[in-house]
């Protein structure tokens, strides 16, 4: 069991961000210290929302009352999502600089929210930026999505061959491990949406088949039913029979 600290989104109708994150590393046997960067009725996609974003100030407040209880010395990661504004970024940064000084072997997943296909830049001035230059250098593990992939490494990537030379610039400039999200290239089935992960010269494309969205959500903002878009998904048709990933390697 890992003591994880998630300082990512919260919505109180659907499933994105720390509503989406929570849960299932408990049940996978975690202990989840969450901090919300923004608590939100919905997820923005759906055009209309309520809620706060909340201040790199309040996220330190939160961490160092954790702080205060002396655990951060058994807080084996830090992972950090949506963060709605760049101050705080610097916010999680530090909680990550502090959280290492306690336990060096605690591991730092950044996943770079930015933007999507279909829907571009979504996030704040300023963030895209901080997430390039601050946030993915100090991690260990980051997840980007294609769009953020290649927006991080100022690349338009179609390839497998293109994604995988992305992914080495992306870990030149710090991480160990890319995991890439809805990766879609020329190879990729209408049907299916691939997972690519890299870590120390080797590569594995995972492929799964994809669902529709049924949901407000507009199509354009999620061709593919994104796990960021907080959605309900399509209910399956009557003959659709689960299959497993189909996983290769990629490289190395």
């Amino acid at each position: 069991m890992a003591n994880v600290l998630s300082i990512q989104s919260h919505v109180a109708y659907g499933h994105v961000g720390n509503a989406s994150a929570v849960f299932p590393l408990q049940r996978l046997g975690h202990e989840v210290w969450p901090v919300h960067t923004v608590q939100f009725s919905n997820h923005t996609g759906y055009g209309s929302w309520t809620g706060r974003v909340f201040d790199g100030q309040a996220v330190d407040e939160v961490v160092e009352g954790i702080a205060a209880r002396g655990v951060l010395g058994s807080c084996d990661a830090v992972l950090s999502g949506y963060l709605g504004s760049a101050d705080i970024g610097h916010a999680v940064v530090g909680t990550v600089a502090r959280v290492r000084a306690a336990n060096p072997a605690a591991v730092y997943c950044c996943d770079p929210v930015i933007g999507d296909v279909g829907r571009g830049v979504f996030v704040r001035p300023g963030i895209a930026e901080f997430m390039r230059d601050v946030a993915v250098p100090v991690a260990d593990v980051v997840t980007p999505n294609h769009f953020e992939l290649d927006l991080l490494t100022g690349r338009t990537t179609t390839t497998l061959p293109q994604v995988l030379d992305a992914v080495a610039a992306l870990q030149a400039t710090g991480p160990r491990v890319v995991l890439v999200t809805s990766l879609d290239v020329e190879d990729t089935p209408d049907d299916a949406v691939d997972l690519l992960a890299a870590e120390g010269g080797r590569a594995w494309r995972v492929r799964t088949p994809s669902w529709g969205c049924r949901s407000t959500v507009p199509a354009t903002l999620s061709p593919r039913c994104s796990w960021r878009t907080g959605c309900p998904p399509a209910r399956p048709p009557a003959r659709w029979v689960p299959r497993r990933p189909r996983c290769s390697a990629c490289c190395g």
